[in-house]
């Protein structure tokens, strides 16, 4: 009998990376929207829909951790022959769900951005591209949905080892490729729409800086997801797609969690400016009596 053969320490050290990679990454991100939960809830008081977003994007990625832990426990990252038929099952079955949380995760952050641009739209313009843009990617992420859920039919047939479950697969390589690319030209669409607009703000020079500095370090965001289209590329070609998975969910993990983080960096002000909060406060007290005075000015019917 042959010895079962073991993983090289290169195999080992690639899923720690991968481990350590995605607890790291995903608390930094944690942190980011904690701050700003406590900038916008606490502070400020002044919570919007792109907050819930963002808080749903680091549930998705949470997640996503989770489901690389098992992966993981399933030999992730180790030569197939190490891998036993239930393993392979498992991790096509989890691969499935990595697939649907990543689109999900990526509507949400895009989503969250766009509604935070939309705190400071002045222009009609610019608030009808953002409203569009966000029209656009909730079509795009019910279709990926669709698409990845009915990528082959039957489901089964995803994870069928022997051959023996009748039905068809899609090409994903040609899936994945076309939505990988369209992400990544989304990326670029939504760094560029706002500088117009940031441009034309009343703010001290030293803050236009630092915003357009802040969306320059997202701009890395896009890098990951150009990286991962090539780490794409590399897993289709594998002949041994269990032991070549971690590259991919390696730039998966920081792609969103840099979005995250990058994202959530414009909501922490009011923590370290006091001027900041007392400021939003005092905007969101006068918009309520503005509101009250004149519902106070408005006739009353009178009862006949």
């Amino acid at each position: 009998m042959e010895p079962v053969p073991s993983p090289s320490p290169e195999d080992r050290r690639r899923q720690d990376g991968l481990i350590i990679t995605s607890v790291v990454m995903t608390t930094m991100a944690g942190l980011f929207v904690i701050f700003r939960c406590i900038s916008r809830f606490i502070l400020i008081r002044n919570p919007g829909p792109d907050d819930y977003f963002m808080l749903a994007a680091l549930l998705l990625t949470v997640g996503y951790v989770v489901e690389i832990f098992i992966l993981k426990a399933n030999h992730l990252g180790f030569p197939m022959t190490m891998l036993t038929p239930d393993n392979m099952v498992t991790f096509i079955k989890v691969t499935l769900g990595i697939q649907t949380m990543y689109y999900a995760n990526v509507f949400c952050i895009k989503t969250s951005i766009l509604l935070t641009y939309l705190r400071f739209a002045v222009s009609r313009t610019f608030r009808m591209l953002c409203f569009g843009t966000i029209l656009i990617h909730a079509i795009f992420f019910v279709v990926c949905l669709c698409v990845t859920l009915a990528q082959c039919l039957p489901l089964e047939r995803m994870w069928d080892l022997t051959g023996t479950v009748e039905g068809r697969c899609i090409n994903t390589t040609a899936f994945f490729y076309s939505t990988s690319a369209f992400n990544i030209v989304t990326d670029i669409w939504i760094l560029i729409i706002p500088f117009k607009t940031l441009h034309g703000i009343q703010r001290p020079r030293h803050e236009k800086v630092a915003l357009f500095c802040i969306f320059g370090v997202g701009a890395f965001a896009t890098v990951a997801s150009i990286v991962r289209l090539h780490t794409i590329y590399i897993y289709t070609l594998a002949e041994d797609p269990f032991r070549d998975g971690v590259a991919i969910n390696l730039w998966s993990i920081i792609e969103v969690t840099i979005a995250i983080s990058c994202a959530s960096v414009s909501a922490l002000k009011p923590i370290f400016s006091g001027r900041q909060r007392r400021a939003t406060r005092a905007a969101k007290t006068s918009t309520t009596s503005g509101r009250c005075a004149k519902s106070d000015r408005m006739p009353k019917r009178r009862n006949k």
